[in-house]
C-alpha cells in the first residue's frame, strides 16, 4: 500500500506539502496541489483516517443522528449535509438508531449532529445528550437546554401557511395528522392569528407515513360543514392525502385545497403539484455545516440559529368555490 512518503518521492515534494495537499491546505500552490493528487489517484492511495487522528488529534469526521429514514425527508437532509461538510473539508458517518451517541463516542468523531426526534421524551433525550464529551447540537429542536441548536420555526410556518388559505377564500381549514404537538399548536395558534375558528372536528388522526395520510382522508366523513383546505403533517402524510381524495373523486385544489409541511422535490411531481410549507433544506444543511464546525474550532457562535420556513406555491391550492 502506497504511503505519504512515497507520494512524496515520486512528486518530488516534502512529505509535509503532501500532507497539506491531501488536506486541501490553501497554503499550497495549486499546480503542486495537482500534481500530488495526481499522483496519489494513479497509485489509488486513500487516507488512513486512524493514523491521521492519532498524529493530529482530529478524525475531520462528523457524526449525524437520525432515528430513521423511511421520510424521504431525512434522506434529502442528510444528502444536503454531507455535501456541505464536504466543502468545508469534512466527511460524514450517518447512524441511524437511537445509541448513536455511544458510537461515535467510540469513533471518537469530532463533532456531533443529533436531528430532534425524541419527541415523548424529552428528558431522557437531554439527559443522554449531555454525556456527548464533543463539540455538538441539536438540529430542528425549538429549545436546548444550555446548548447550542438550530430550530425550525415550524409555527410561522403553519401560520403562513393559513394564510395564504384564508387569502383564497377558505374559512373552513383542517389538519391532517396530530402526531407532533409542536405543529399542531401551530396550526391552532394560526388560526386564532388570523381570527379563524378552531374545530377539533377539523383534525384528523394521523401519525407520520403515507398511510396514515391516506386512511386519514378515507375514514373521514365529508359533509356540508367540512374543511374547503386541509394543511399535512409533513409529505407522506399530505401525499397519501391527495391520493384519497382523488379516489374518492374530488378534484383537487377546485374541490378541496390542500398543502403539505415540507418541500421536498417529488413535492412537485405528485398527481397534483404540490404547495408546500418548510425549511429550504439546503439552507439548513448549509447552516447546520457552518455551525458544528465553529463550534470544533471552539468559535463564537449567535445562537439559536432559526431557520424560517417558505411557502411554495403550486398547483394544490385555490380561491375557494363555496
Amino acid at each position: 500500500m502506497i504511503t505519504i512518503k512515497d507520494i512524496a518521492k515520486l512528486a518530488g515534494v516534502s512529505y509535509s506539502t503532501v500532507s497539506k495537499a491531501l488536506n486541501d491546505d490553501p497554503r499550497i500552490k495549486p499546480a503542486t496541489k495537482q500534481k500530488v493528487l495526481a499522483v496519489a489517484e494513479k497509485h489509488q492511495y486513500r487516507k488512513n483516517m486512524l493514523a491521521r487522528q492519532l498524529s493530529t488529534g482530529r478524525s475531520n469526521i462528523i457524526g449525524f443522528v437520525l432515528d430513521e429514514l423511511s421520510n424521504p425527508l431525512f434522506s434529502n437532509i442528510s444528502g444536503s449535509l454531507h455535501t456541505e461538510l464536504k466543502k468545508r473539508g469534512y466527511q460524514m458517518i450517518l447512524v441511524v438508531a437511537d445509541d448513536g451517541v455511544d458510537v461515535f463516542s467510540q469513533l471518537r468523531v469530532d463533532g456531533c449532529i443529533l436531528w430532534d426526534y425524541a419527541l415523548d421524551n424529552r428528558d431522557v433525550f437531554w439527559k443522554k445528550f449531555a454525556t456527548l464529551n464533543m463539540p455538538c447540537f441539536v438540529l430542528g429542536t425549538d429549545e436546548a437546554p444550555n446548548s447550542p441548536y438550530i430550530k425550525i420555526d415550524r409555527k410561522e410556518g403553519l401560520y403562513k401557511a393559513v394564510e395564504h388559505l384564508k387569502s383564497l377564500g377558505h374559512s373552513r381549514i383542517g389538519f391532517i395528522g396530530n402526531s407532533q404537538h409542536v405543529k399542531l399548536e401551530g396550526y391552532r395558534e394560526a388560526l386564532q392569528r388570523t381570527g379563524l375558528t378552531f374545530n377539533e372536528d377539523d383534525v384528523l388522526p394521523a401519525h407520520s407515513s403515507w398511510e396514515d395520510g391516506y386512511f386519514a382522508i378515507r375514514n373521514y366523513t365529508f359533509g356540508a360543514e367540512s374543511p374547503t383546505a386541509f394543511i399535512g403533517l409533513n409529505n407522506l402524510v399530505t401525499r397519501g392525502a391527495l391520493r384519497a381524495l382523488l379516489e374518492a373523486g374530488y378534484s383537487v385544489p377546485r374541490d378541496i385545497s390542500i398543502i403539505g409541511y415540507d418541500d421536498l422535490p417529488d413535492m412537485q411531481y405528485a398527481e397534483v403539484a404540490l404547495t408546500t410549507i418548510g425549511p429550504p433544506l439546503d439552507e439548513l444543511a448549509a447552516q447546520a455545516a457552518e455551525l458544528i464546525v465553529s463550534l470544533i474550532r471552539d468559535e463564537q457562535v449567535d445562537v439559536p440559529v432559526v431557520i424560517q420556513p417558505k411557502l411554495n406555491l403550486r398547483n394544490s391550492t385555490a380561491t375557494c368555490r363555496q
